[in-house]
């Protein structure tokens, strides 16, 4: 039976939607694309991990309530944000005759609802879009906010739109067939959200972390509802990362660098933004703006996150050349959101190069054995 327990609105005019979240949703969803105005021709876009649990449902019940459904399958991984991916599915919607009045259905996570977002923005200008989550990641974080792109070569998320969807479905069922490092992915968005906005929430990380882990339903449906909720206040008062949204990017100055470092097959988005977070404490640190003792619970928490991945083949000037391609930097400075304490950050720019090698150390030498470059 399908509970909807959530409902949190993204507050942005006539372009307002809402996040539902609970679980057991599957017979309510195409229902609810109906209600939200969803035309009867519909592309489904998934990869092929997603497909084998989630397709077939999801589709069996668009069909029911009169949709015609294009399912286009994909191959997992973040090299499939990339303009050939994004060519391939606009031949494959161009060939079935995809017109202008349909929708594009995002299932998955954050690399097709990256790459299924850009899609809709661009194909015959701009269709409706849906985001369908399915990893913890995705749920808490990147289906929010409207942010959509494919990456390059130079660098991440590179090439996109802000272009926000008409709703976003949040299904906590999906979870039960995660593996751990999706999890622990999770986790990323996850602690960023205390340190950012809410000590209040990182304490109860503290105090729940192996709850959340384990996926226990309680503590998921506080961690979907507390960082939806943040996030969609963000958003709401800064939709293109003029201001205030800015703050959402701490941990991801540094953790973008070690993805692309890695070639996006080293490190999981997730997995470098929890390193990214406990280097970027280092600097603020370092730079007088947090307390030693603040430091170490953000890195405390974060050490306690089960990530198994190694560094063996990054380097520190890897990484820092990595850095001078991130679109974060502003008239060619890096720009660092550092906190002041838990629950605020600040933009910084000009971080000494210097700093930023020490800080990469840190991180290097937790036991992950990577070369120092």
């Amino acid at each position: 039976m399908e509970t909807v327990k959530q409902q949190i609105e993204v507050s942005l005019g006539d372009r307002s939607y809402p996040i539902y979240a609970g679980s057991g949703l599957v017979s309510s969803f195409a229902a609810t694309c109906q209600n939200h105005g969803i035309r009867s021709r519909v592309v489904l876009l998934t990869d092929s991990t997603v497909a084998r649990w989630y397709l077939k449902p999801i589709e069996k019940n668009l069909v029911h309530f009169g949709f015609q459904v294009l399912p286009v399958i994909i191959p997992p991984g973040e090299e499939q944000k990339s303009l050939a991916r994004a060519n391939n599915v606009f031949t494959a919607m161009l060939k079935a005759g995809v017109g202008r009045a349909s929708a594009l259905i995002a299932l998955g996570g954050g690399v097709v609802g990256d790459l299924g977002g850009f899609i809709a923005a661009t194909y015959h200008r701009g269709i409706d879009l849906v985001q369908v989550p399915t990893t913890l990641l995705s749920q808490v974080d990147s289906s929010i906010g409207g942010k959509t792109a494919v990456n390059h070569a130079l660098g991440k998320n590179m090439i996109g739109a802000f272009y926000q969807p008409k709703f976003v479905w949040t299904d906590m069922d999906c979870l039960k067939t995660l593996p751990e490092r999706e999890i622990v992915c999770g986790l990323g968005e996850i602690i960023k959200y205390g340190v950012i906005a809410d000590e209040k929430f990182f304490s109860y990380l503290e105090n729940h972390l192996p709850r959340v882990l384990r996926l226990d339903r309680d503590e998921i449906r506080h961690v979907q509802a507390t960082c939806s909720t943040i996030k969609a206040g963000l958003v709401s008062r800064d939709e293109k990362e003029s201001g205030i949204r800015v703050i959402l990017n701490f941990g991801h100055t540094i953790g973008h660098a070690l993805e692309a470092a890695g070639h996006f097959n080293v490190l999981k988005h997730g997995e470098a933004v929890l390193l990214g977070m406990a280097a970027e404490s280092y600097i603020a640190k370092e730079l007088g703006m947090i307390s030693s003792q603040a430091h170490e619970r953000i890195v405390a928490l974060i050490g306690r996150v089960p990530l198994k991945t190694r560094l063996d083949t990054l380097s520190r000037s890897k990484v820092q050349s990595a850095m001078s391609h991130d679109k974060k930097s502003v008239s060619g400075k890096k720009r660092f959101v550092l906190p002041t304490r838990i629950g605020e950050v600040k933009v910084v720019e000009n971080v000494e190069p210097k700093l930023i090698s020490e800080s990469l150390q840190q991180i290097f030498k937790k036991g992950r054995k990577a070369p120092t470059g």
